[in-house]
């Protein structure tokens, strides 16, 4: 990384002594619409770089440019316009109104831009004003319910935790199914580095959690591997395109100051369907002792207010607790500060941000601290040659992450579980016993005290992260250019944990240390083309070529039993105790890509693509692989005569094929040391996976058309897209006996297909002289289905099952992925639940319930603004899904869950029949009987359909004459508010989007951190 630096360093340091020779002209003018107003906030830049102005609220900007350049004036909803500068050094514009929003510039991949109605294939772009005031820690789910055909599942984790996004479904079986996201330019990576399973865990953050919103100028969502194409097999699941601010020329330094503040609270706040009747005890019985007291069992006597035994030794009154929630878990927050410094010099513009997080999440002792800084140049070294140049630096320190799944460590597990007459209060005054360890509360000694679990566990991690980007760009004449781009993504991660001297499951304690260093390096060299054929026909095309690199190097110290206690460091564990591992992982694609842009008369577009990689984890004879792309659109509100109520209308449509590799070193066997005997090193196969040397690229295939118009005076706007994705030779995993020595093998033969459609909807309900009321309606639909495996291998788990070992994860020919497969009751013919000769229900060998994955995602928004003040609200839903909640089956098992209330006296008799078809007629204990049934799925299964009310947002800008006397330019304040009400859902006590991982097990849930509900304030000012 310090290598990657200096280098930068020295290039920019070269950059700024090679301007300080250099000279321009200062053009000054206004920029004016419709009557002469003056337009606030148009773009007036060089044509050719990214040197630019932005016009102030008078409308008018002031820029340095080379001699004999042409200004580009645009703004959004105008018409932009090429002036030359000639001789004058003052030019006036007045920018023309556009038919349609539609004819407005968008990034598209390796950073082209191409007119909106050239494309052939669906994008969608967010702006970065809407990801900035109603905010999230980690900004992709801020995107959540604006982009039809984008699902973001975030992990129940709270704000530091990853987001799993999809693009128009899953495409593989078993591998990465997220978009590659890309920074100006650069790649960057976007992996979640830790992971919740069966036995617990903490998610540990991703990529795109790292990006600060601050920066963001816009984000662009290429959908599909026809929008991606020329990214190749990285963005064979689509790519999102984050461009950041770049400096804008003003009078003097343009200083932007934006301060937020939020305010999180729960949003579920007790469990409405647990039962308040009875409390601790087993059996129907209070406790009488401390250690008949010391359960989690809510199976005893009513409750009537006498005092009882609890087991710290004290009698309390024997009432309900209902606010344990509330009196846990305290108001979180997050501050987030930052300052922009941005202006020019003759030859040079740049931005300098700075941006300050801090973050206290609810769960107790939870924090994290993120900064950012920016840098982007950009430089015009004569009439030929710009260099754009950014630095990010980015720094974060995460401290007791909460843990998710399985008790240990887990204070949500243990508020889920405390007996109803057990108030928080009483864990937090008996942390500890007489020698300073844990005091044990409950007899699962793997559930801890929340208290112990939130401030003796130990959990922190820090993440140091560069991306930088060089980019010179050389015009070699006025029709060919040369672009070369070097781009750095490194980072530094260490995660440390501590179990804490006196855990009563291990009472030494433990200790593991991971430390991670990533460096992905991109070099690349594009040639442009741009020359018209005819007057008629247009062509744009470009050639180039990249080189990637990516290192991984992994280490790990871990041991159990600290010798001192209380003294948490790898060296206060015996030697023989402690395992330490280092892993060096390479990667490598060579790549190169063309395309070719067409137009006939402006209203013809076709382009051509393709690319070919060569990946380094495929043997040689099988590492090649082309993917071509096709796109074509066709604006009909050009080429014919339409009626008048029809503004806009263009039909598009696209091919393109993409596809993938595997991991490093799969296509053999690789060892590892495992310590030494009698002074001779001892090795060991490495890993539980048999290797195959003849794995081959999967291959993705995508059609899509789609349909855009704007009708009655640009009010109404449609967007329609029907699309298909078919991937084949997918490279899975497929299970193998055990007895082989491995769990399973590597084969290309898994196909997956995705069917789907999009529309978007968008209405300018009233547009009066001071009030405006705009909706927009997204809504996407996608089928995704396993259609082959291996051989006649007919499903595949994936992932761990959950905690209760009912409910599992499975892909399965001919059944959506993400399939929820479990135990149900066994039945007669007739319907009929089948009894055993205890009285307890029989299970079925595993049934099928339905998608983790919701197919089902829509979006609601609508803004309202008179004069100054706007409102804004979103509401966002999926539907289709099923989610299985171990939550909700423990509830069970321990008696807290209301519907354990039926038989809790007389006991239970399931209604059914027994094993000779007889009516069941044998009386099970309540206790036993509910208990047993956390054995089963089929009760703990629910729908996870939601309507939420995802954003509101109130603002106010203050007016330009009011602040004729104040210092800054521009000023607006806003209520913001996100998460602020499940409007619908359909599963007990819990949220429906709490999945407690990322991967591709969707749609368990257990014991994850309650969700939240944020309101607070923003405040953005401009000097």
């Amino acid at each position: 990384m310090k290598k990657h630096l200096l280098y930068l360093k020295i290039l920019l340091l070269s950059l700024l002594t090679t301007l300080s020779f250099a000279q321009g002209v200062e053009i000054r003018g206004r920029v004016t619409g419709e009557g002469g107003t003056p337009i606030y906030g148009a773009n007036v830049v060089v044509k050719g770089s990214r040197q630019g102005a932005v016009t102030d609220e008078k409308g008018d900007y002031r820029i340095q440019v080379p001699a004999g350049s042409t200004l580009t004036f645009s703004f959004i909803g105008y018409v932009a316009k090429d002036v030359a500068i000639g001789n004058n050094t003052t030019i006036n514009v007045s920018l023309a109104p556009q038919s349609s929003v539609l004819d407005e510039v968008v990034v598209t991949a390796l950073g082209i831009k191409k007119e909106r109605k050239s494309l052939g294939y669906s994008t969608t772009e967010v702006k970065g004003e809407d990801l900035t005031q109603a905010r999230s820690v980690n900004v992709a789910n801020s995107l959540v319910g604006k982009v039809a055909g984008l699902n973001i599942a975030s992990t129940a984790t709270g704000p530091s935790g990853s987001s799993r996004i999809t693009i128009r479904g899953n495409g593989s079986i078993g591998g990465n199914n997220q978009p590659l996201i890309v920074v100006d330019g650069i790649p960057i990576n976007n992996d979640n580095l830790g992971s919740v399973g069966m036995w617990g865990g903490s998610d540990k953050g991703d990529g795109i959690s790292s990006l600060n919103p601050d920066e963001i100028e816009s984000m662009n969502v290429l959908k599909g591997a026809t929008a991606a194409a020329l990214y190749g097999s990285r963005a064979s699941n689509g790519a999102i395109l984050v461009t950041t601010k770049g400096g804008k020329v003003g009078k003097g330094i343009g200083v932007e100051i934006n301060s937020n503040f939020v305010a999180e609270d729960l949003l579920i706040k007790r469990f409405n369907d647990f039962q308040y009747e009875y409390g601790a005890g087993n059996n129907g019985q209070k406790p009488t002792t401390p250690l008949e007291a010391t359960t989690s069992s809510s199976w005893g006597g009513r409750l009537d207010g006498t005092n009882v035994m609890q087991y710290d030794g004290v009698a309390r009154p024997y009432v309900a607790q209902r606010d344990n929630l509330i009196n846990f878990y305290k108001m979180g927050n997050t501050f987030t500060n930052s300052v922009a410094l941005s202006g020019a010099s003759e030859k040079i513009t740049y931005r300098l941000s700075m941006n300050n997080l801090d973050n206290k999440g609810l769960v107790p002792n939870n924090s994290l601290h993120r900064n950012n800084f920016a840098l982007n140049t950009n430089a015009t070294l004569g009439n030929d040659l710009t260099v754009v140049a950014n630095v990010k630096y980015i720094t974060e320190r995460n401290r007791n992450r909460p843990r998710l799944s399985d008790s240990p460590g887990n204070a949500n597990y243990t508020l889920f579980t405390m007996p109803t007459s057990l108030p928080v209060s009483t864990m937090r005054d008996n942390v500890y016993n007489s020698q300073g360890f844990e005091k044990v509360w409950s007899e699962n000694i793997y559930a801890q005290n929340p208290y112990f679990a939130a401030y003796d566990y130990k959990q922190e991690d820090k993440k140091d992260r560069v991306i930088a980007a060089l980019e010179p760009t050389y015009t070699v004449t006025s029709w060919l250019s040369l672009m070369a781009r070097l781009g750095f993504d490194t980072y530094t991660y260490r995660n440390t944990e501590i179990t804490p001297t006196g855990t009563a499951y291990q009472l030494n304690g433990g200790y593991n240390s991971n430390l991670r260093n990533f460096t992905e390096s991109n070099y690349s060299l594009n040639a442009t083309i741009k020359h018209g054929i005819t007057d008629a026909i247009g062509l744009n095309l470009l050639l180039g070529g990249n080189l990637m690199k990516q290192v991984n190097r992994l280490d790990n110290y871990s041991g159990n039993g600290f010798n001192i206690p209380f003294f948490y460091d790898i060296s206060n564990i015996n030697p023989d105790a402690r395992s330490i591992s280092y892993n060096y992982i390479e990667k490598r694609i060579n790549s190169v890509y063309a395309s070719a842009d067409l137009s006939y008369k402006n209203f013809l577009f076709v382009n051509l693509g393709g690319r070919n990689d060569w990946f380094s984890t495929l043997a040689p004879d099988k590492n090649s692989i082309f993917y071509p792309s096709v796109g074509s659109s066709v604006v009909l509100s050009e080429a014919f005569k339409l009626p008048a109520v029809i503004n806009f209308a263009k039909l598009r449509g696209s091919w393109a094929q993409a596809g993938g590799d595997t991991d490093p070193y799969n296509l053999s066997l690789y060892y590892s040391l495992t310590g030494a005997h009698l002074g001779q090193a001892l090795g060991q196969i490495n890993g539980s996976q048999v290797p195959n040397s003849n794995l081959r690229p999967l291959t993705s295939t995508t059609f899509e058309i789609g349909l855009e118009s704007r009708m009655f005076n640009n009010r109404f706007g449609i967007d329609f897209a029907v699309y298909s994705r078919n991937t084949t030779n997918d490279i899975v995993a497929a299970s193998i006996s055990g007895t082989s020595g491995f769990s399973t093998a590597l084969f290309n033969v898994g196909q997956i297909t995705n069917k789907g459609i999009e529309l978007l909807l968008s209405y300018d309900v009233l547009k009066g002289r001071n009030f405006t009321w705009d909706a927009s309606f997204n809504f996407a639909y996608n089928k995704n289905e396993v259609v082959s495996l291996y051989g006649d291998l007919q499903n595949l788990q994936v992932g761990d099952p959950a905690r209760s070992q009912a409910a599992y994860v499975f892909q399965e020919v001919g059944q959506p992925f993400s399939l929820i497969k479990g135990f149900n009751y066994k039945r007669d013919a007739g319907g009929n639940v089948i009894y055993d000769a205890q009285g307890f229900p029989l299970k079925t060998d595993l049934v099928s319930y339905g998608t983790g994955v919701s197919p089902t995602t829509l979006g609601f928004n609508n803004s309202f603004r008179y004069k100054g003040i706007g409102l804004s609200f979103l509401i966002d839903g999926k539907f289709g899904g099923q989610i299985y909640s171990g939550t909700n089956a423990l509830a069970y098992r321990v008696g807290l869950h209301k519907e354990t209330l039926p038989g809790r006296e007389t006991g239970v008799i399931g209604v059914g029949v027994n094993e000779k078809g007889e009516p069941n007629t044998v009386n099970v204990p309540a206790q036993q009987y509910y208990s047993y049934l956390y054995n089963f799925a089929e009760p703990f299964i629910y729908s996870s359909d939601f309507l939420k009310l995802r954003q509101v947002i109130i603002d106010y800008t203050i007016p330009a004459r009011l602040l004729t006397k104040m210092p800054f330019k521009a000023a607006s304040i806003s209520i913001v508010g996100r998460n602020l009400a499940i409007l619908m859902k359909k599963v007990p006590n819990i949220d429906p989007e709490s999945t407690y991982n990322n991967t591709n097990a969707q749609g368990l849930e257990f014991a994850g951190t309650p969700p939240t509900r944020s309101m607070g304030v923003n405040l953005n000012l401009k000097f």
